[in-house]
């Protein structure tokens, strides 16, 4: 099996952060407009700020906008790696899918834990990321929790077809 490198997977990451920032950027662009049409003419937050200068309605608005984000993050990663791509549009660019042990697509859960358990990687100054230069399966943390690995689509597909005609020719 053809395992995904590192700077495979760290270009995959980059395309799948600036197709995120992008649709976010227009997502928040959007919200903010229909936010300044809502406000406007209030005062509110004017008359409301914090001893700090701050809103606790932007402040608010923050912590709502960076769950939202969390979460629309983790539903790209987590549809997108169990369903019949197997992968996200970056790794898709690059020729890369995300498989269980049994080199089968992933569940929602188990593409789910994946994700979270990225949130360990990144904890421990990255060191659950850079694992994958190091690991015999080129496995980030992430991947050993959740048992994940990301291999290459050509020889994922090769090999599945090797095993589809051994099992018809039995």
């Amino acid at each position: 099996m053809l395992y995904a490198g590192f700077w495979k997977r760290v270009l995959a990451s980059i395309i799948d952060n600036l197709l995120l920032w992008f649709v976010f950027m227009i997502l928040g662009l959007i919200w903010f407009v229909i936010q300044a049409i809502g406000d406007w003419g209030s005062s509110l937050v004017e008359n409301s700020l914090l001893t700090d200068g701050s809103s606790p309605i932007f402040t608010m608005k923050m912590v709502g906008q960076t769950l939202l984000n969390w979460g629309a993050m983790w539903l790209y990663h987590a549809i997108m790696e169990s369903s019949k791509c197997k992968a996200s549009v970056g790794k898709l660019a690059l020729g890369i899918v995300v498989v269980d042990e049994f080199n089968q697509r992933l569940s929602f859960g188990r593409a789910s834990a994946r994700h979270w358990s990225k949130f360990i990687s990144a904890i421990i100054l990255c060191i659950g990321f850079i694992m994958t230069a190091f690991t015999a399966r080129k496995q980030a943390l992430h991947d050993l929790i959740a048992r994940t690995y990301v291999v290459d689509k050509r020889e994922l597909n090769h090999i599945l077809r090797e095993q589809a005609e051994r099992g018809a020719g039995m």
